[in-house]
């Protein structure tokens, strides 16, 4: 019988984590000459990311689901601002919270680059089945929830 742990072993991990940053350099490479040609970078893309798929975030969320600090957010957001593709709002029931949203320019290149990023993934799941996709976005979860734990790892 075949030790239903052999995944957990070293080997099988490195294996696991350099297909991670493979999938990471094709999903990056998908979306750069998009991000070069508005002169934007990775962290200017994953926050035009979370504001494309949960509009109207607040600062303090997009640096607790980006684990950055308000300094490097408020940089990241200037350049943003400065190029309008984001733009703050008060907030109707609290003026002191102001929401982030992406602006219609905004809009249309997030949409840009995310077809991208689903053109590289579609082509990925169509060489596996449902399972094998169902799989590997339960590891997604739940290494998002371990490393969100008090203690770590």
């Amino acid at each position: 019988m075949v030790d239903a742990h052999l995944y957990l072993r070293e080997h099988s991990i490195r294996q696991s984590f350099e297909g991670f940053l493979s999938l990471w350099r094709s999903l990056s490479v998908a979306c750069e000459s998009g991000l070069d040609a508005h002169g934007l970078g990775p962290a200017h893309h994953r926050i035009m990311f979370l504001l494309g798929s949960h509009e109207g975030l607040l600062p303090s969320e997009l640096c607790r689901r980006l684990g950055i600090t308000k300094q490097s957010l408020g940089r990241a957001l200037g350049e943003l601002k400065g190029k309008r593709l984001v733009e703050q709002r008060q907030d109707g029931a609290d003026r002191r919270k102001r929401p982030v949203f992406l602006t219609n320019e905004g809009r249309r290149l997030e949409a840009e680059l995310f077809m991208a990023i689903r053109t590289v993934l579609t082509l990925a799941y169509r060489q596996v089945d449902g399972n094998a996709v169902d799989g590997f976005r339960r590891v997604l979860r739940a290494a998002e929830q371990v490393s969100q734990l008090p203690d770590g790892l």
